[in-house]
């Protein structure tokens, strides 16, 4: 087989690198890669290096053109939502994600019931209230839950209850706080698992909810927001998990301070269950606390955004293998493809190509999953890989 330069080259070009970036990325200069991707064949010790960091296989260069790149999502934190170059980690997450929702697609996976529709050019606060009411999350069940994580669980289980996948993985933080992958038979949401700790986990998993019901995939953080998209989605968010009408309930009619400090908000948003950033900036947004107030707490936190801080761990140690496959894998990816290799659609190692889910971890994760009740959900503990 040749080395076929204008392969490498389409490839950097979808992945949005430069020989300038990739350089950097791979600690050479770029006098000296140009030089080798010039030469009629590059040494194999550069070009693996290259596949690695453009995740691709490194016989990809040696084909007669580039193949098709599934993992090629737009970026939703830009102005207009374009592609963009992502780190290594990234773009295989996007593929694992990618891979798990094409096999469940081709064994024909359809939500349990028909997802609602989310319409730009309707009430928000209506259309948030209806799809909340439509997954089955009371206000009841976010006063009584424990706290963020165990708030989260619930959300979770209830989208994934409805035939939605959301996984949770880890990826450079730079790189987003999660991403969507539409779709009318199998959508998936990834949540990065990066720093975020849950309560901020939860906003984001809100945050896509909304993209995958208005069928938009692509990445975000519900933080930088400077398209309409995401400010549709942050406003969907927002209005899903502190409804305006129900926000004196959450609070347990509790009054909320004009000019809250770091500890106000902290305290508020424990009651809420939701972080501390979303807390900050939904209460000056709905008028109880003074404008300005937002950008006051940020200034106070400084660069030690308390929603980034790692969870607590579980109480006596690392939790077992099924706790932490639940907490990647989720709920709906244990109940689909148990179901799936019970009727002998495919067997464990096939699930292990698609998902990275190993063998060994299969069968005491989904007879976990599938051993949980409602009530179950409510104190489970769950940590990250």
């Amino acid at each position: 087989m040749t080395y076929n330069k204008s392969v490498l080259s389409t490839v950097m070009f979808a992945r949005s690198l430069s020989n300038s970036s990739l350089s950097k990325r791979l600690g050479i200069e770029k006098e000296e890669l140009d030089r080798e991707l010039q030469a009629e064949e590059p040494r194999q010790g550069l070009l693996r290096d290259i596949a690695h960091e453009l995740a691709v296989p490194v016989f990809t260069f040696y084909l007669d053109e580039a193949p098709d790149l599934d993992d090629r999502i737009p970026d939703f934190r830009s102005t207009a939502p374009r592609l963009s170059a992502k780190e290594r980690q990234t773009l295989e997450c996007i593929q694992r994600a990618r891979t798990i929702q094409t096999r469940a697609e081709q064994l024909q996976h359809h939500p349990r019931r028909e997802l609602p529709e989310l319409l730009r050019s309707g009430s928000v606060k209506a259309q948030a209230s209806a799809i909340r009411k439509w997954f089955g999350i009371s206000i009841q069940s976010q006063i009584e839950a424990r706290d963020a994580r165990t708030f989260y669980n619930i959300c979770r289980q209830r989208l994934e209850r409805a035939g939605i996948f959301v996984l949770q993985d880890s990826f450079p933080d730079g790189d987003g706080s999660g991403f969507c992958l539409s779709s009318n038979t199998a959508p998936v949401i990834v949540v990065n698992s990066k720093r975020q700790n849950r309560a901020r986990r939860l906003f984001t998993l809100i945050h896509e909810l909304g993209h995958a019901l208005l069928g938009e995939t692509g990445i975000s953080d519900p933080f930088i927001n400077h398209n309409a998209t995401e400010k549709f989605c942050n406003n969907f968010a927002s209005e899903f998990l502190v409804p305006t009408d129900d926000i004196g309930q959450l609070l347990g009619n509790a009054p909320v301070p004009r000019n809250p400090d770091r500890d106000d908000i902290a305290r508020i948003a424990r009651k809420l269950k939701i972080s501390q950033q979303a807390t900050a900036l939904r209460l000056e947004r709905m008028g109880l606390t003074a404008s300005g107030s937002y950008s006051a707490w940020l200034a106070a936190v400084g660069g030690e955004n308390p929603d980034y801080v790692k969870d607590r761990g579980p109480p006596l140690g690392p939790p077992p293998q099924e706790k932490v496959k639940l907490a990647k894998y989720g709920f709906h990816f244990a109940e689909f493809f148990n179901d799936r290799l019970s009727a002998g659609s495919l067997n464990d190692f096939d699930l292990y190509r698609v998902s990275g889910l190993k063998p060994k971890y299969q069968r005491a994760y989904f007879d976990f999953v599938s051993g949980l009740s409602d009530s179950d959900i409510t104190t489970l503990e769950l940590g990250d890989e």
